[in-house]
C-alpha cells in the first residue's frame, strides 16, 4: 500500500515544499525579549539533522542574526523592524548529507512583521495661533498638527482628536482691566472633524469679552491597539482676539 506521505519521494537536504528557497515569517521583538518563533517553526528541509544531515546557517559578510536548534531558527538578539528599517532578513542554509558529504545551499528569506510597539509623538510643538472673535463656526483655524509613529502600515496610522484638558492653566490671571486674561478649556469650542488630518476647526461661537484664550488638548492615537500618546506639556494655545 502506497503511503500518502510525500517524504518518501524526497532526497536528503531537499526543500520539502518543492521550492528553490525557504520563506519564513517572524514578528519583530516585543520589548527586550527575542524568543519569538518563526512561522513555520521548523525549516522545511528533508532529513533528520541529528543523524542524517548537518545544517548550518550562513550570513555572508555580516554577523549572524539566527542560530539553529535542530530545524528551528533561534534569534540571537532583539529584532527591531522600525529602528533598523528591517522588513526581511536574507541568508543561506547549508545542508550536508552525512553519508555522502554532499552539500546543498538553500536561500532563506525571513519576513519581519511589524508589532505596534511605538506611540505616536507630536512634532514642532508647542502650537499656537490667533483667531478673530467673529470667525464662523466650521472654519479651519489651524492645520499643522503633526504626530509621527515609527510603526509600519496600519500600526503607524495616526488619528487626531480633541480631549478634555487636565485643568492646568485654566482661569484668570491677577491682572485688571485690559490686562486681565481669562483662559478656558477649548474642549467643545474646537474640533477635529477629519481624524487622519491635523486640522482644527471652530465648533462654537467665540466671545472675546468672556474668554481671551483657550487651551486645547489634542490626542494622537493609533486605533489598531488603542496605543495613545497624550500631548500634555505643550497643549495648543488658541487665542481669541477682539475684531
Amino acid at each position: 500500500m502506497q503511503s500518502n506521505d510525500i517524504s518518501y519521494q524526497l532526497c536528503l537536504c531537499e526543500e520539502s515544499t518543492g521550492q528553490s528557497n525557504i520563506i519564513l515569517d517572524i514578528e519583530e521583538s516585543r520589548g527586550s525579549g527575542y524568543e519569538q518563533p518563526t512561522t513555520p517553526e521548523e525549516l522545511p528541509v528533508y532529513g533528520n539533522p541529528y543523524n542524517e544531515t548537518t545544517l548550518e546557517v550562513i550570513f555572508p559578510g555580516k554577523a549572524p542574526l539566527f542560530a539553529l536548534d535542530g530545524k528551528k531558527l533561534r534569534l540571537l538578539k532583539q529584532l527591531d523592524r522600525d529602528t533598523e528599517n528591517l522588513s526581511h532578513v536574507v541568508f543561506q542554509l547549508a545542508c550536508t548529507v552525512k553519508a555522502t558529504n554532499k552539500k546543498r545551499i538553500i536561500p532563506i528569506i525571513v519576513r519581519v512583521s511589524d508589532v505596534n510597539d511605538n506611540a505616536p509623538k507630536f512634532i514642532n510643538t508647542p502650537y499656537e495661533t490667533t483667531v478673530p472673535e467673529l470667525t464662523p463656526v466650521g472654519s479651519t483655524i489651524f492645520q499643522n498638527v503633526v504626530a509621527v509613529d515609527a510603526d509600519a502600515g496600519v500600526n503607524g496610522l495616526v488619528e487626531y482628536s480633541i480631549a478634555p484638558g487636565d485643568g492646568n492653566g485654566i482661569g484668570s490671571n491677577n491682572a485688571v482691566g485690559r490686562d486681565r486674561i481669562t483662559t478656558a478649556d477649548g474642549y467643545g469650542y474646537f474640533s477635529i472633524n477629519l481624524p487622519h488630518q491635523g486640522q482644527v476647526t471652530v465648533n462654537r461661537t467665540l466671545d472675546f469679552e468672556r474668554t481671551q484664550r483657550y487651551l486645547v488638548t489634542i490626542l494622537a492615537s493609533v486605533i489598531s491597539q488603542q496605543f495613545h500618546y497624550l500631548l500634555k506639556d505643550s497643549a495648543k494655545a488658541i487665542k481669541s482676539c477682539n475684531s
